[in-house]
């Protein structure tokens, strides 16, 4: 079943274009990262499908006009994490994720609703944060309680903008594979803004590679990911080798001066 269809869809600021023509469809259960220089709408495109912002063409969602959907319907089958965690009022690490809940939720919080917040927690591995005051905490400590908070909302769709940022090497691998695992026994499709095209390419099944606004390239990274194509998108040459383990590694080697973005 295919989750998210785009045909045509465009967003501007203002009289700036900052999505042109973007036509896309997703199958229930994939992984896309969102790949391309600083300013190329990655951001925006996340923003777009949780109608945070209003774009222009067709967009929808398990075959619905995004547009005719209530903001209730839209929490309730898309979970969104943030580049960066925004301040929360006074709240505990526990208030936060229950918030996930409230698309779910009736005037109280049930049985089912403490099951998901529990287990999101424990999937994230944040119990010892349950009672500490959020904003307290780290960045990195942050960024993995918002995932949590996705997760326990339950939803068919998780979209993360730099779901790593802020998080150590560690840190990292363990909240994308967190991620990768729970789509796969879930079938939750997930689309996520990445810079880090070795990371992409590992925990990826799609990428799309972004550009001004517009899609240079959608497919499986091992078919997308080569020097010409880094050089286009980014310009700068690099190395890609193949690890039986890592998958594909990107070694950028230095920047193209006649191809500064």
């Amino acid at each position: 079943m295919v989750t998210i269809a785009t045909k045509n869809v465009r967003f501007s600021y203002g009289s700036t274009p900052v999505l042109e023509d973007i036509t896309f469809s997703l199958d229930t259960g994939t992984i896309l990262g969102l790949v391309g220089p600083n300013g190329s709408g990655k951001t925006t495109l996340i923003r777009c499908i949780d109608k945070v912002l209003q774009p222009e063409g067709t967009f929808l969602i398990d075959e619905r006009d995004i547009q005719t959907m209530r903001r209730v319907e839209i929490a309730s089958k898309i979970g969104y994490v943030p580049q960066n965690g925004a301040r929360i009022a006074a709240a505990t690490v526990f208030d936060v994720v229950m918030m996930g809940r409230t698309p779910h939720m009736s005037w109280r919080l049930g049985e089912r609703d403490l099951d998901r917040i529990e287990y999101a927690i424990r999937l994230l591995g944040i119990e010892d944060l349950a009672e500490r005051d959020y904003n307290e905490l780290s960045g990195g400590q942050q960024q993995k309680v918002l995932i949590a908070r996705a997760v326990a909302q339950d939803p068919n769709i998780l979209l993360l903008d730099e779901p790593t940022n802020n998080l150590d090497i560690h840190h990292q691998l363990e909240a994308l594979a967190t991620i990768f695992d729970l789509s796969r026994s879930t079938g939750m499709t997930v689309v996520m803004a990445v810079h880090d095209l070795s990371i992409a390419a590992r925990y990826a099944d799609m990428l799309m590679m972004l550009k001004n606004g517009k899609v240079v390239a959608i497919g499986r990274p091992e078919d997308l990911i080569t020097p010409e194509r880094i050089r286009e998108i980014y310009g700068v040459e690099a190395r890609i080798f193949q690890d039986p383990e890592a998958g594909l590694i990107i070694a950028p080697l230095r920047a193209v001066p006649e191809l500064a973005l």
